[in-house]
């Protein structure tokens, strides 16, 4: 019963990142001329953010404010994988941009789930952590430059 239960598990995540791969084909398709394609990334997003949703959230669809609340969740994961290894692949930097698209938008709607403030706080984390991640990286690269120079 288990193995059948994980399978409608799986099932229902390859038909979320499907969803996620639409959205992303219209919103950042600008952003897939390297050798990840959408639906790769989709299928990390949902690997990483999908946690059992109800079938309600599955069938609706994904606007603005949904994307930006599921790419938070795997920005998060990102940073820290980032400032801990220092190493992220192609799909997980791209998934880091779409979520710096997302958080540059605007939601002033009440229409967009009800709940803005909590979207403008999930933008002001992705601007802050991005400007540390910015600079975390130039350090590194800094220090990565003169390690050769210091011989």
């Amino acid at each position: 019963m288990n193995f059948i239960r994980s399978v409608g598990e799986q099932w229902k995540k390859s038909e979320f990142a499907e969803k996620i791969a639409s959205v992303l084909e219209t919103e950042v398709r600008h952003l897939f001329c390297g050798a990840t394609n959408i639906m790769a990334v989709a299928n990390l997003i949902a690997a990483m953010s999908y946690y059992g949703l109800d079938d309600e959230f599955l069938e609706e669809s994904l606007d603005d404010a949904h994307m930006l609340i599921i790419l938070f969740d795997c920005f998060r994961l990102l940073v820290v994988k980032q400032i801990e290894h220092d190493k992220l692949n192609q799909a997980e930097h791209l998934i880091i941009q779409i979520a710096k698209h997302y958080a540059s938008k605007t939601y002033a709607s009440e229409t967009e789930l009800g709940y803005t403030a909590e979207l403008k706080l999930f933008q002001e984390h992705i601007s802050a952590l991005c400007q540390k991640l910015e600079k975390l990286q130039s350090l590194r690269r800094s220090q990565y430059r003169s390690m050769g120079r210091n011989i």
